[in-house]
């Protein structure tokens, strides 16, 4: 073999392992397995990830960054998917909470952590950011999941009582909103929430929602690993 083939040959090796490289990260970028942990700050989001993963509670402090790792959800040692599933846990901070769309390509699933027992006097924070999720062009048809955390505390609302405030609170921001597109040159990545009709209710959506108590310092959490599994394996 005479050099000018030999290096062609390298460069030939090259460009295929380069194609096979950007071909595997495009496509583990498009394989949609990924849960998402969205919410407020101290909303219990990262203890939830915590417990998720390990198994057991750590105390946390306010996250910069996102958590995220993949693993296998279990229930008291036993696996119940075969496969490991990706979780992100997203910062709740406002400045840093709309890296949230950076994943949505990739989003199998959204839970949006809220602590029941501060809801009512946080409904107007928390029905910003769900309005910024669901208007979100890309999350349409994502199930999402409404982990009514602290449901242990004696200032807990029931989940049903929750959807209503949120409902009622992100109908009056709806108004607000849709007023302020009117006058913006682009809206294409922003949908109008809801029946233009009517008032706003989550059934509404194209999205699967679902509201749910539950205490991640008790370790009451199978509901939403059981809400994981099912809609990992395309049951929800």
């Amino acid at each position: 073999m005479d050099i000018s083939t030999f290096i062609w040959t390298i460069f030939a090796i090259l460009a295929i392992a380069i194609a096979v490289t950007v071909l595997n990260f495009l496509g583990n970028r498009t394989k949609k397995d990924t849960f998402l942990l969205l919410g407020l700050s101290d909303s219990g989001k990262t203890s939830l990830f915590l417990k998720l993963r390990y198994g057991s509670l750590v105390q946390t402090h306010t996250s910069m960054k996102e958590n995220e790792g993949h693993f296998i959800i279990n229930d008291n040692g036993i696996p119940l998917v075969k496969n490991p599933i990706h979780v992100v846990d997203v910062p709740g901070h406002e400045k840093l909470r709309f890296k949230f769309s950076d994943f949505i390509p990739i989003t199998r699933g959204i839970i949006f952590v809220i602590d029941s027992s501060t809801c009512a006097k946080n409904s107007r924070q928390i029905a910003e950011y769900l309005y910024d999720i669901f208007a979100h062009k890309n999350v349409k048809n994502i199930p999402t999941l409404i982990a009514c955390n602290m449901s242990d505390m004696i200032t807990a609302l029931p989940p049903e009582r929750i959807r209503t405030i949120l409902e009622n609170e992100i109908n009056r921001l709806r108004i607000t909103r849709t007023s302020g597109l009117d006058h913006q040159d682009s809206v294409d990545d922003v949908e109008f929430l809801g029946y233009e009709s009517e008032d706003f209710k989550f059934e509404h959506l194209e999205n699967d929602v679902v509201f749910e108590k539950c205490s991640v310092k008790e370790g009451e959490i199978n509901v939403i690993k059981e809400w994981i599994v099912d809609t990992f394996q395309g049951i929800k």
